[in-house]
């Protein structure tokens, strides 16, 4: 049978300088039709209700990725079995999506069917791990049995009315997440066993950068859904969005593109990726708010873009803080978010064109006042 289907990696068998595959990055390509749904969905059916579903939506399905990506870095290779998991889990997640419009607008019942499957999967892979890998087997356990309660969390919900589904569903998702708690001391056991660092590796640093890239090009995506038929003005504001999604990125490659990321246990570890995975969570939201404000003119929305707009920025300089060895700036701490963030919300009083123009300004500075710290701490010895 393992002549057949293969049989995972260990977590043992590091491969050094590992570069994403190309099955990986077809695996992220369904995430670009997981986040246009979101975001359309949010911009179609916009509510404060719509945003609370799109963040547990968001979390369901990224969780799936984060958890498929960190079973593939650790224990990926090219045997029939790893192929076979990981496009079942992209067909699984392209049939769920299907339903995320709906979700958004708080009909689960047909997402949650959709979501079961996945979580199934992910209950078999590290069951699966605890067989083959006997080193990383005590913890992938427990991982497994964590999920198994997960799945019945999630199970009931398909069974049972509003608003208990509602309550269910978070609960589960909240389960999910749960999994590096319970596990943490067999995952230290196993670290200091095998003499393992704890890392977050490049290769999944930059799958991260991948999917945050992917949350950008739907921010230019959305631009030609709110402004046909351009006229002169509108394609000002046309170039201007797309100028934000480059300088957006151009900041996150910037502050933690470069990052090589060790930490001191496993949930520490955790706890950067699960701010990464919210960064494009406010990325996404970004989207939202540049479409609704180039759709309607108004202050409130003005104000949210910006607040949304700083969050981003500001999440990509924790995840730089509290991982890098060389900081790219000492200073640029409260201080200097106060300042930033005070010149973006006096924009809202401008037009929007105006606004949109002052803000990409904002972001330019912001981009060369990084680069050229970060060219200092790189020529110091």
């Amino acid at each position: 049978m393992f002549h057949i289907f293969g049989k995972p990696r260990n977590i043992t068998e590091v491969i050094r300088n590992r570069k994403i595959s190309w099955l990986e990055l077809f695996y992220d390509l369904i995430f670009a039709v997981v986040i246009g749904r979101i975001t359309d969905g949010v911009v179609e059916h916009f509510s404060i209700q719509s945003l609370i579903n799109s963040f547990i939506i968001f979390g369901w399905f990224f969780w799936s990725w984060h958890e498929t990506s960190g079973y593939f870095d650790n224990h990926g290779n090219d045997s029939v079995l790893n192929i076979g998991i990981i496009n079942i889990q992209m067909i699984l997640t392209g049939i769920a999506a299907i339903y995320i419009p709906e979700a958004i607008e708080g009909h689960f019942r047909y997402l949650i069917i959709a979501l079961l499957p996945i979580e199934l999967m992910l209950i078999f892979v590290w069951y699966a791990i605890s067989y083959f890998d006997a080193a990383h087997g005590p913890a992938s356990k427990i991982w497994s049995r964590t999920y198994m309660g997960a799945f019945i969390f999630l199970l009931t919900s398909a069974l049972v009315r509003e608003p208990v589904q509602y309550i269910l569903i978070i609960v589960a998702l909240i389960i999910n997440y749960s999994a590096v708690f319970f596990a943490n001391s067999a995952l230290k056991h196993e670290y200091t066993t095998i003499k393992m660092p704890y890392v977050l590796k490049d290769s999944l640093i930059e799958r991260y950068g991948l999917m945050t890239m992917i949350a950008l090009g739907e921010m230019i995506s959305g631009l030609y859904a709110k402004l046909n038929n351009i006229v002169p003005l509108r394609l000002f504001d046309f170039i201007m969005g797309v100028v934000l999604a480059a300088l957006i990125g151009a900041v996150y490659y910037q502050v933690i593109g470069e990052l090589h990321i060790q930490m001191h246990s496993s949930v520490q570890v955790m706890g950067v990726r699960w701010l990464f995975l919210l960064d494009i969570y406010l990325i996404i939201l970004n989207a939202v708010f540049l479409q609704l404000l180039l759709a309607e003119n108004s202050r409130l929305i003005k104000v949210v873009f910006i607040i949304v707009l700083f969050a981003s920025l500001f999440m990509m300089w924790v995840i730089q803080r509290i991982t890098a060895q060389k900081v790219a700036d000492h200073r640029a701490g409260l201080g200097f978010f106060t300042v930033e963030f005070l010149i973006l919300i006096v924009t809202i009083i401008l037009p929007t064109p105006v606004m949109l123009g002052l803000v990409n300004l904002v972001l330019l500075v912001i981009n060369i006042r990084y680069r050229r710290k970060i060219n200092q701490v790189l020529i110091k010895p």
